[in-house]
């Protein structure tokens, strides 16, 4: 009888516990695949699109003044800059009134604190600086980005050359690698999530973007009214952009690594947990289908995991338990390997294993601290 027990108790436990493998390793595949398999997009000459590339930045002066000349030195016949002053106190705003001067084709918009109050986030200055542009296509990044090429512009326009239904292109934006773990932590995450939000785009699925290399058409942006719908949200100018304006047929990707646009991750731990206190809290502002897919993904992750960790305490069941979650990353290794080769990060791919279990307390202490979160202007 208790011998009895015990099996039937391991029965259940593995029967758990393959399930849960068998879920990701669909959902991998359903949610991974397209990056995985894609092919980036070869340039090819056009009598290319004029374009507006916007910047929004408050108190960056130092940022800017080394964003700008990357910008400006882009092999691209026809842009112009905008920068959205948002109010700064730092020396921006002169600094950027006496190069506009003897810059042709850079545009200054000026946002006072007045016009900012009750205002959250950059909506506002974007709005104001998407009014100020001259072309149809707009395309953003942020002061602390900086491009990986002079292509930049040409790789982010290609799509709408390709296919003129495309109204919304989807950049990547690289974290540059640092010393430290939190920098690695900061790559994984960050590669994780471009993954699934790419290959989402690949299948005509769109639920996000972010606004460090994203583009989009100025009249599309007037047509949904803009972030009229999450105005009061300070964040989500991207996200929860893309998701309300994007369709089966008008989004597309640029995913060549000319195309990159990177970024510094923050450098310590709090002010990491603050940003992804807030990314977090966007969350819950998403579509109901995406809220449910990606809620149904991070639950039968932590499913996994947790009954993983229940078997090891099983009699006799540690070597099962164990071979089977070498299976489970032995058969899920390939696509990740593959998908963030399409990153340039294909040796974080063999981090996986760890990461794979941060992300089940990643998940748990993000889900708790977003319940007490409140937001900022900024």
């Amino acid at each position: 009888m208790f011998d009895n027990s015990f099996n039937t108790i391991n029965v259940i436990a593995f029967s758990v516990f393959g399930f849960f493998i068998i879920t990701q390793l669909i959902c991998h595949f359903l949610f991974f695949r397209k990056l995985a398999f894609y092919k980036p997009i070869p340039l090819k000459e056009h009598s290319w699109l004029p374009v507006s590339v916007i910047v929004c930045a408050r108190n960056e002066k130092e940022n800017l003044e080394k964003l700008i000349p990357e910008i400006l030195n882009q092999n691209y016949p026809n842009f112009e800059l905008i920068i959205a002053d948002d109010g700064s106190w730092d020396g921006t705003s002169d600094w950027l009134d006496e190069l506009k001067k003897n810059t042709q084709n850079l545009k200054v918009v000026h946002l006072s604190e007045e016009m900012k109050r009750d205002r959250k986030g950059k909506k506002f200055a974007l709005t104001l600086a998407i009014k100020a542009a001259s072309s149809e296509l707009i395309l953003l990044t942020d002061a602390d980005c900086t491009p990986a090429s002079n292509l930049w512009i040409k790789h982010m326009v290609e799509p709408y050359h390709k296919n003129s239904q495309v109204e919304i292109v989807i950049g990547h934006s690289p974290f540059i690698r640092k010393k430290g773990l939190l920098s690695i932590m900061n790559i994984m995450e960050n590669s994780f999530t471009a993954t699934s939000y790419l290959s989402s785009a690949l299948n005509n699925k769109s639920y996000m973007g972010v606004g460090r290399n994203l583009s989009y058409k100025k009249s599309l942006f007037f047509k949904i009214k803009g972030f009229a719908s999450h105005h009061h949200i300070a964040g989500g100018d991207d996200d929860l952009f893309v998701q309300e304006a994007s369709n089966k047929s008008n989004t597309d990707v640029s995913i060549h690594p000319d195309s990159f646009v990177f970024t510094h991750s923050k450098s310590t731990f709090l002010s990491w947990f603050q940003q992804k206190k807030r990314h977090n809290f966007i969350g819950k502002y998403y579509k109901s289908q995406y809220k449910w897919k990606l809620g149904f993904f991070s639950f039968s992750h932590a499913m996994l995991w947790i009954s993983f960790l229940v078997s090891l305490f099983l009699p006799n069941a540690w070597i099962v338990s164990s071979a089977l979650m070498l299976i489970y990353f032995l058969i899920k290794f390939p696509l990740i390997y593959m998908a963030f080769n399409k990153l340039k990060v294909k040796n974080f791919a063999f981090l996986m294993p760890v990461f794979d279990f941060m992300f089940l307390v990643y998940n748990l202490i993000f889900g708790i601290a977003i319940i007490f979160y409140k937001q900022k202007k900024w």
